[in-house]
């Protein structure tokens, strides 16, 4: 009886780990504006766990609510990028933010590997995990292998993408094409894609759902943030006027898969 018991407990164990690993909680974080005054802490539970704001310093309400990812978004103060990571405690850090972008970091792929060589990748011999520039969804892949190219000896143990489509199937493919780097994937930013049409609050609400379903079961997905925890009167916010949680932040808090 004892080792009938003790097998039923293994497989109840092995049960609950393999759930576990079927339904990971916790993947859900913030993209956050510097300039955002709100309260950051509407959002929590146990679906939200993180933030960063494209910056390197921590947004003054913070309060230590969420860990706080620093972002090197380009080259800018690069130099001082170690001394800045170990004053705010951090242990992470995100890559350029959409370096093939021209609104954006705008760098070339192999003007962003002699950065990365010379400032990014000794920080990993201090214990620091290395996030990948944060490609868009245009031609980010692209710009993405040619980073890869140029940069020899070079390791990310994260690779970063945003995503601006056309729903939950142009996602998951797009998801799809970034596994090729067989690294965990963070989607710093993703949201409907908006050009001839910007999506209305019932698009998003037809649409979030079914998205964090996708993410949240997604093994190859770590973490993700939707677009955007903010409030600036468009149909994408997750925050009101007032700070409090818009019909999309109440269901990026509260549904869980």
């Amino acid at each position: 009886m004892v080792h009938i018991a003790t097998a039923l407990a293994a497989v109840a164990l092995a049960s609950a780990s393999l759930a576990s690993a079927a339904y990971p909680k916790g993947k859900r974080g913030l993209a956050w504006p510097s300039d955002n005054t709100f309260n950051p802490g509407v959002f929590a539970g146990d679906e939200v766990t993180w933030l960063y704001d494209w910056g390197l310093t921590a947004p003054s309400k913070l309060n230590g609510q969420y860990p706080f990812i620093p972002m090197q978004w380009n080259a800018a103060n690069i130099a001082t990028l170690s001394t800045t990571l170990k004053s705010e405690g951090a242990t992470t850090v995100l890559g350029f933010n959409e370096p093939d972008n021209a609104g954006q970091a705008n760098m070339l792929p192999s003007v962003a590997a002699s950065y990365w060589k010379q400032y990014i990748q000794p920080l990993k011999a201090q214990g620091v995990t290395l996030v990948s520039p944060a490609f868009t969804y245009g031609g980010g892949i692209t710009w993405m292998d040619q980073f890869v190219g140029n940069c020899t000896g070079c390791t990310f143990d994260k690779v970063a993408c945003h995503w601006y489509g056309g729903g939950v199937a142009d996602l998951t493919t797009y998801i799809e094409s970034v596994e090729k780097y067989n690294k965990p994937i963070w989607l710093t930013e993703f949201a409907l894609g908006w050009g001839d049409y910007t999506p209305l609050v019932s698009d998003y609400v037809a649409f979030l759902p079914g998205a964090l379903e996708f993410l949240d079961n997604r093994t190859s997905v770590e973490r993700y943030a939707f677009f955007g925890a903010f409030y600036s009167g468009s149909s994408w916010d997750m925050m009101t006027s007032s700070g409090g949680l818009s019909q999309l932040g109440q269901i990026y808090v509260n549904d869980s898969y």
